[in-house]
């Protein structure tokens, strides 16, 4: 997956696009995929400009996956507990 394929398919699970930047964006209280030269990182960045939750990867398909997995269990347990729907 890439990051056209990944923002369509957050789309689709209903995603609120200020959850999220793909596309270079650091905006605050948001999960963020970015290209850092030869690797690609996930984090959330705080609203004191902290990143948590760090992760790397070495592909653009893996950080897509591992976001897309991140958003889908959320999505899944809101569903379940009938939070935000």
């Amino acid at each position: 997956m890439n990051l056209t394929e990944l923002k369509q398919k957050l789309d689709h699970l209903g995603v609120k696009p200020k959850s999220y930047s793909l596309f270079g964006e650091l905006t605050p209280d948001t999960t963020i995929l970015v290209r850092n030269y030869y690797k690609w990182e996930v984090f959330y960045l705080d609203e004191r400009g902290g990143r948590n939750d760090e992760q790397t990867f070495l592909s653009e398909s893996d950080a897509c996956d591992y976001l897309y997995k991140i958003f889908a269990e959320s999505r899944r347990i809101e569903i379940k507990y009938g939070v935000n729907t």
